[in-house]
């Protein structure tokens, strides 16, 4: 907003202007210690004052106004003349009004700065005492906008902070910085981050990525479905056109693509909005037509689990049947498998590991379609996997790793407590109690009423006030209430402090790689990590990201590309010691 905009918005109920002409510069001069730094002949000096039409004695409040700045500053009343307007018409924000919209002050140019913030101090002052305007309504400033030559808001202040700057004037670094990507919305920054971030494994393209956040106005989710949703159907069309005139490998990338721009558009669709299955199920079916298009290299699999199936994709590193390492992937509270095929899954196929990525209880396809929540006994869903990929002729069965994403931190971990066929075991990051992680986002009454019946009433009101003043835990939270089935924060609450490693991580024989990013503050993570890892007492590894490579946010969303390769290098170094 510039000066202008600005002043019309603070000038309420009664404004002042103050215009300083002539020779406030000469009394400056000849009153003691208050010098101006100039030395010309000046006209007369004038303080002007601009107001709509008032009920008091002008007069009055003006003579007092003379004396009080005269007595502060050291200039005597007879260098200052003094005048006081008003108008009697004003429209303000596109409606009649009685209260003035804009005002205007002058100030001799050679002052010093010091000798116009005295003034500007002692003239508000004065207004203030005499004329019983609001300091906060008070506007003046000077005719030649030198920097900290302006008092607004109640205080002096600089020019530079409110007027505008040339369209070709440097952006600050802030505003250029990996947590203001794109958008001032944190949450749309964090999640373009991660659209940008698999243009390394096909799932993007920089113009496509550009082009959808250019029409996506900022804290508006809607236009945020909208933009990813248009272009995804455009991406998908080229698809169809490409496979239509047999370019079987343009058709695949097209879908891959789409497959990850359908997925960007229902984030932040509600559970019960039609729209948000229907872009999951697009997404699903983009991504089905790119693996039929893979030459056999993305299958997609049904796991035998309990009375039903778990979906997923096992991913080939080529058609030789070779035995080779299997590496499972798997998400956490909001991923699919289709995600996690772009962040790891085609980079650990480049370099010979075949993978199996799953969806289970809470995630993606079975709780979307199945209608399963999660469960905090993930080692019920581990083991079928491992059944599954054991029954396999691809998969050397002493090679066998897994790695959990997000909330997969403690469900990976838990699992491994139990299962005790897999050799190696990845956590970005290593969580230790989903439900401490929880808490550190709303006051301590809500974690002391947790499981106190009588208190239910009170935590779900602070819970739902916190959901209310934060939209990106408003966003957290619902989609904890879907994918756990429950209705309400304290219930959710109560189901959570169960997924912890309490008791439970002392029981990992697996060797560990635990994995941190330095400013992930997602549910306490940072420090759910350390807690995580120094907790273990299988042998174990840690390596926590930062900002020289980007990849300082929650997964390293932004930067999957250097995750893998730390994950991957960790990996070989064990898995194919034949590169050692």
């Amino acid at each position: 907003m510039n000066a202008k905009g600005y002043a019309m918005r603070c000038v309420k109920g009664f404004i002042l202007s103050t215009i300083f002409l002539g020779v406030i510069g000469l009394a400056l001069l000849i009153h003691g210690p208050a010098q101006a730094s100039g030395g010309i002949d000046p006209a007369d000096p004038m303080v002007r004052v601009t107001s709509p039409p008032v009920n008091f004695d002008v007069q009055k409040v003006l003579a007092s106004v003379s004396k009080d700045v005269s007595r502060v500053t050291g200039i005597k009343e007879s260098f200052i003349t003094y005048y006081w307007q008003t108008f009697d018409n004003i429209v303000y924000e596109g409606k009649e009004s009685d209260k003035p919209l804009f005002v205007d002050l002058y100030v001799p140019g050679f002052f010093s700065d010091d000798d116009v913030q005295g003034m500007l101090n002692a003239v508000a002052d004065a207004m203030v005492e005499h004329a019983k305007v609001e300091r906060k309504w008070l506007f003046i400033h000077t005719h030649f906008p030198l920097p900290e030559q302006v008092y607004i808001g109640g205080g002096i202040t600089k020019w530079d902070k409110y007027r505008g700057k040339p369209n070709n004037a440097p952006r600050d670094i802030a505003d250029r910085a990996l947590n203001k990507f794109q958008f001032n919305d944190a949450s749309f920054a964090f999640q373009s981050l991660w659209r940008f971030g698999v243009i390394a494994a096909g799932g993007s393209d920089l113009g496509e990525l550009l082009t959808v956040t250019s029409r996506i106005e900022d804290y508006d989710k809607e236009s945020w479905y909208k933009s990813w949703d248009a272009m995804a159907g455009k991406v998908r069309g080229l698809g169809d056109e490409f496979i239509g005139s047999l370019h079987a490998v343009s058709a695949k990338e097209a879908y891959l693509r789409a497959t990850n721009y359908y997925r960007a558009s229902e984030i932040y669709l509600s559970k019960d909005d039609p729209r948000k299955h229907l872009a999951w199920e697009k997404g699903r079916k983009s991504f089905l037509k790119a693996a039929g298009l893979s030459g056999g290299l993305i299958e997609p699999v049904c796991i035998p689990y309990e009375k039903t199936s778990l979906p997923g994709y096992f991913i080939k590193a080529d058609n030789s049947g070779k035995k080779r390492p299997l590496l499972l992937i798997q998400t956490g509270l909001d991923g699919t498998a289709e995600d996690l095929y772009f962040i790891l899954g085609a980079h650990a196929a480049k370099r010979g590991y075949n993978c199996l990525i799953y969806e289970g209880p809470g995630q993606g396809e079975v709780v979307s379609v199945e209608k399963l929540p999660f469960r905090h006994d993930w080692e019920k869903v581990v083991t079928p996997v491992v059944d599954y990929a054991l029954a396999r002729p691809e998969v050397d069965p002493e090679r066998l790793a897994i790695i959990g994403y997000s909330m997969g931190g403690y469900l990976v971990p838990r699992a491994l407590a139990f299962e005790k066929r897999i050799k190696w075991g990845i956590a970005d990051g290593g969580v230790y109690s989903v439900f401490e992680g929880t808490m550190t986002k709303f006051p301590e009454e809500v974690r002391n009423g947790v499981g106190k019946s009588r208190r239910k009433k009170n935590v779900n009101a602070l819970a739902f006030k916190e959901m209310e003043a934060h939209p990106d835990l408003r966003q957290f939270i619902n989609q904890m209430l879907w994918t756990f089935d429950v209705e309400t924060p304290y219930d959710l609450f109560s189901k959570l402090r169960k997924y912890s490693m309490e008791g439970v991580l002392g029981k990992i024989e697996t060797e560990m790689l635990v994995l941190n990013s330095s400013d992930d503050q997602i549910a306490g993570s940072n420090a759910q990590a350390k807690r995580f890892y120094n907790g273990l007492k299988s042998k174990k590894t840690y390596y926590e990201f930062n900002t020289d490579h980007g990849a300082q946010f929650h997964c390293q969303s932004g930067a999957p590309f250097v995750s893998a390769e730390r994950i991957l290098n960790w990996l070989d170094s064990r898995v194919m010691p034949q590169l050692q």
